[in-house]
């Protein structure tokens, strides 16, 4: 059997946005960092900081399933937690898209928290290192975890505010004040396998040639992160030693290998998202980091959470309009998840449903009907238009030369619910108009171009959802 690396921390601290690790040994449940640094396997991480060797690798999808624990007094303390969960969803894709690396949203529920007579609080808060592991074992045995996902336990009511996990996991827990910052992407890189870029034994130097060379097998292991102390540190009294307006370090580091030299931390060694500059709200990752979560997850470790690409083409929440028979379209609105930069574009086929992921045969165009940025916070407009396919940036270099345009939803069942006929009298696009308006049997009527005379004209039709279709039309003699 492979030896595994361990990593927790135990932290308890004051102000929002700590993170808390654990190990089954506590020494001090202040800011204590316990680490068991084994290191690596040999063989089962290249350390490389080069992206191309990402050229032509294969995405990885994550699925991720939120669950948010209740107070047993049944009042609803955290009533954004699935907005939240949705916009951590974003802020990991934001983060990982870049290099092939992706996250599903598979739904947030709530889950009771059962009487616990021998708990000091009660229920579970999850203020010690046991209570978090007889959470995660009551929510297995009970239907809350969903082994083909990372799960994600939002609890609240806790002195602090941060999160709890280990690393290798599928399994960690963030406090739902701080569910929809960084913190949780934070704790899912820990599952991912990726540890502090603090440590007390790392050296600054990243020449393997320099006798003093030891990232490979010191601190986050990781070449291409920045040796550093950490950025709340003094003793560990939870001084901060950054700006937190700008997140600028205004500390001094010092080499801990013989020459002690001291060193220039940067502002993108501070926002790392593995760094502890908690309250910031930047973050980046380095090419080594996430060629790191990629190796992890080539052991085989993660393979009952993976899914595929299509995947994203898919809506998390909703349904497509299919039929008259249905009702009003109105009712009937896919929403698709954050943190993509999406482009509904025109489209061509007889997809009364959208066509599969994999069918590329309809046609489609480089008009937009709808833009979506990935910074976009109102979940409610990310939703696919009809005669329309989806297009998504995935940044990726393992598909950047790849079809990115699919599913076509192009569905001629839908009534308007009424409309306009605008007659350009001039017999071209001017202002020199003539407009009819119609109602819902008008616009609806069979036989409505047949009907006009010669001449060129705008059909507009307005849709109970909100969508418009216009129509140039010239009719000749």
């Amino acid at each position: 059997m492979k030896p595994t690396k361990l990593f927790f921390r135990l932290l308890f601290c004051t102000f929002i946005g700590n993170v808390f690790f654990m190990n089954a040994q506590q020494t001090n449940p202040e800011c204590v960092v316990i680490e068991n640094n084994q290191t690596d396997p040999v063989g089962t991480f290249s350390y490389s900081t080069d992206m191309e060797t990402l050229n032509n690798c294969d995405p990885i999808v994550f699925n991720v399933k939120f669950w948010g624990i209740k107070h047993p007094d049944g009042n609803v303390y955290f009533p954004n937690r699935y907005h939240d969960a949705l916009q951590s969803i974003a802020n990991l894709n934001i983060l990982y898209n870049k290099f092939g690396i992706y996250f599903k949203f598979r739904g947030y529920d709530d889950i009771q928290s059962p009487a616990l007579p021998n708990d000091p609080d009660g229920y579970f808060v999850l203020q010690t290192t046991s209570q978090y592991s007889a959470m995660v074992s009551w929510a297995t045995t009970n239907g809350y975890k969903d082994v083909n996902s990372l799960n994600v336990y939002a609890f609240g009511w806790a002195p602090w505010g941060g999160g709890i996990a280990n690393m290798p996991s599928t399994t960690c827990a963030v406090n739902s004040a701080g569910l929809g910052n960084l913190i949780t992407t934070h704790e899912i890189s820990h599952n991912l396998y990726l540890g502090h870029t603090r440590s007390a034994n790392e050296h600054t130097t990243r020449d393997p040639l320099n006798q003093y060379f030891n990232a490979t097998f010191a601190g986050d292991q990781v070449v291409d992160t920045a040796a550093n102390i950490g950025f709340y540190h003094s003793s560990c009294s939870c001084t901060l030693y950054i700006d937190p307006t700008d997140c600028t370090y205004f500390g001094t580091e010092t080499d801990n290998s013989p020459d002690h030299k001291e060193y220039e931390i940067y502002h993108i060694d501070v926002i790392n998202i593995m760094g502890d500059a908690y309250g910031c709200s930047e973050q980046s990752l380095t090419t080594g980091q996430a060629i790191r979560v990629r190796e992890k997850v080539d052991t085989g470790f993660y393979d009952a959470v993976l899914t595929d690409i299509a995947s994203l083409y898919e809506p998390y929440d909703g349904e497509y309009f299919y039929s008259s028979s249905q009702g009003s379209p109105s009712n009937y609105k896919p929403l698709f998840q954050p943190g993509f930069d999406y482009r509904f574009v025109e489209c061509n086929c007889d997809c009364p449903l959208p066509s599969d992921y994999y069918d590329t045969s309809f046609s489609y165009t480089n008009n937009t009907l709808l833009t979506i940025s990935k910074y976009e916070t109102d979940y409610s407009i990310i939703t696919h238009p009809n005669h329309s396919a989806i297009h998504i940036d995935l940044l990726s270099p393992c598909i950047a030369s790849g079809q990115n345009t699919r599913r076509c939803y192009d569905n001629y069942n839908r009534r308007p619910k009424d409309g306009s006929i605008t007659l350009f009298n001039d017999g071209v696009l001017n202002g020199n108009v003539t407009v009819t308006q119609k109602d819902s049997l008008g616009i609806n009527q069979p036989t409505l171009i047949e009907d006009l005379n010669p001449g060129l004209y705008k059909v507009e039709k307005n849709y109970e959802d909100g969508e418009i279709e216009q129509d140039i039309i010239f009719k000749g003699n």
